[in-house]
């Protein structure tokens, strides 16, 4: 749709609300189609949200729970709230000492809210972050009134701390880190909220030291599988208008729609207004489309003038110029709110810079960063799939290659094929900031893939740490897979070795984490199988992150990665 066939629909939208059906098609009869049926959409979903609003409100006086005890376990004390999908009170779990929790119960029979609300018990079910508020209990009543018994957070919303006021700066930094921290662990879970806004944020020990961000209320969370297709799907209209990034409007929300909400989120915080104020969505989205002008530096001159154009950059219309993480953003927004993101070097072009200049520009561009201090950017390192590893600053080296492959339907590239006679792998060099970083404060390795002959691996082969640390994916001769952290390659291959349950060449999720503390760990499909790894120490070459694919009595070495992360502290 053209600038202008959305400019036609938002003029049209506020009159067709005033009128009948006979009246309203009258309007529309001489529009041009495409302008006809996007109203029509609107004016539906404006149906069914009014509607459903009408009810909410009929409603809130009702209270069916109150003074009674669930399944023999939970007494309902106090009614809490209602909203769309049900009523939500807090009880008494009286098996634990009368501990606190919160009960929700899907109180409408709507096809659409009860799928999402399994949704919502699947998705807490699937995070485990201290940022994610906890599901404790799920069942159905003896009528068949599905429930959710949820942790109690002793808190306040972050609502009632905007509503006070712009927030301090340092505050407002500390948050948006631990709420990018608590969205991205949602994502890689591969959970997408939805709503993001104050409202569902939760504030454990509000304006203390101990402050904590707890995020609640998943009930119009998308839960994506690995058998759907999610990237090209167009939801139903869900989710709070004034924190809806254009391509969620639009019913396609993805990840990044979750980080534009961040935005809001942070831009509210410290002025205390949201950065677009409309009427309606169609306003709201030609409102995204024009943009909105960094006045922040000029409403609290404290704040740096970085800090807008960071948070500017999360509200950005186009999905795929936002930060590419939760994390990411987060850590970028509260860093140039705190004065310390440097964006002298962008990462695009120091990315070109690496493209043209191959191994003798990599050290050049490592040797030039080396006295700065840390940037938040650079706590993660990820293979974006689907494109050309140079882009991303890796080196080739030994005999690898790989193709870029589709999805199962065709309609995205999102996974990388490496293929190898022998032996090969690409590798990107950490700056000294993270080599540091990564030493005092640890660091986790996420590789998704699945080996067809050999071995595929990912290790971190950090130039201060005495070894390097390596998870390996292996298919062994009798068609079952392995999964191992290697103490010896050579002259003889050893190390700690799981055989995996299933059939070989299925797709696994490995995640090696180090701590000083705790030295290595490898979870395999969310199972930690290795404890206490302590490394290997022959053929270190400072290499940084490395992930590659070898022969292992096989004839060639071949399999396929969907995911290569690293996370630094």
């Amino acid at each position: 749709m053209t600038p202008t066939q959305w400019k036609r629909v938002s003029d049209l939208f506020a009159t067709a609300l005033e009128l009948d059906g006979d009246g309203c098609a009258q309007l529309l009869q001489h529009e041009q189609e495409s302008v006809r049926a996007e109203l029509e959409r609107l004016l539906r979903e404006h149906q069914r949200i009014g509607l459903l609003d009408r009810q909410i409100l009929k409603n809130t006086t009702e209270d069916h729970w109150t003074g009674k005890t669930l399944n023999g376990r939970y007494r309902i004390d106090r009614f809490l709230a209602r909203g769309g999908a049900g009523a939500v009170y807090v009880a008494s779990d009286e098996q634990i000492a009368g501990r606190a929790v919160v009960v929700k119960f899907l109180e409408r029979q709507d096809p659409w809210l009860k799928n999402k609300f399994h949704e919502e018990m699947e998705a807490l079910a699937r995070i485990e972050h201290h940022g994610v508020v906890g599901i404790l209990d799920a069942g159905e009543t003896a009528d068949g009134l599905p429930f959710l018994v949820i942790e109690y957070i002793d808190g306040v919303t972050l609502r009632s701390e905007i509503q006070n006021g712009p927030m301090q700066v340092a505050r407002v930094a500390r948050l948006i880190r631990e709420i990018g921290s608590a969205v991205s662990a949602a994502h890689d879970k591969g959970v997408l909220h939805r709503d993001l806004k104050p409202e569902n944020i939760m504030l454990e020990h509000a304006g203390t030291p101990a402050e904590a961000v707890r995020l609640i209320d998943f009930g119009i969370a998308r839960v994506d599988r690995p058998d759907q297709e999610t990237l090209t799907h167009t939801t139903r209209f869900a989710g709070t208008t004034p924190y809806m990034a254009p391509e969620q409007l639009a019913g396609r929300p993805q990840p990044s729609s979750d980080i534009y909400a961040m935005g809001v989120l942070a831009y509210e915080m410290l002025s205390g207004r949201r950065p677009f104020i409309a009427a309606s969505p169609v306003e709201l989205y030609e409102q995204q489309r024009a943009g909105v002008k960094s006045d922040l530096h000029r409403l609290r001159p404290e704040i740096p003038a970085a800090a807008g154009r960071m948070i500017l950059k999360q509200l950005s219309f186009r999905p795929e110029t936002r930060s590419a993480t939760a994390l990411e953003a987060g850590e970028q927004i509260a860093a140039a709110i705190e004065g310390q993101l440097r964006e002298g070097w962008s990462r695009r072009r120091a990315i070109s810079l690496l493209a043209g200049a191959g191994a003798a520009g990599v050290a050049g561009f490592v040797w030039s960063r080396a006295s700065r201090p840390f940037d938040p950017a650079d706590r993660v390192i990820e293979v974006v799939m689907g494109t050309e590893l140079v882009e991303h600053g890796f080196i080739r080296d030994h005999d690898i290659d790989y193709r870029v492959q589709y999805n199962s339907d065709g309609s995205a590239l999102d996974s990388i094929r490496l293929m190898s006679a022998d032996q090969g792998y690409y590798w990107r060099p950490f700056t000294k900031a993270q080599a540091r970083e990564a030493q005092l404060k640890g660091w986790k390795l996420t590789m998704e893939g699945a080996v067809e002959a050999g071995n595929l691996w990912a290790l971190v082969d950090n130039p201060r740490a005495s070894c390097r640390y390596m998870a390996v994916l292996t298919r062994n001769p009798d068609q079952t897979d392995n999964a191992a952290c290697l103490v010896h390659v050579a002259p003889v291959r050893q190390g700690v070795e799981r055989v995996l349950p299933g059939p070989g060449g299925a797709r696994h999720q490995l995640v090696l984490a180090w701590t000083p503390a705790t030295q290595g760990e490898l979870w395999v499909d969310g199972t930690k199988l290795i404890t206490r790894y302590a490394g290997e120490a022959h053929f270190r070459y400072g290499h940084g992150l490395e992930f590659g694919t070898a022969r292992n009595h096989s004839q060639r070495a071949e399999g396929v990665f969907w995911k290569i992360r690293l996370e630094i502290g």
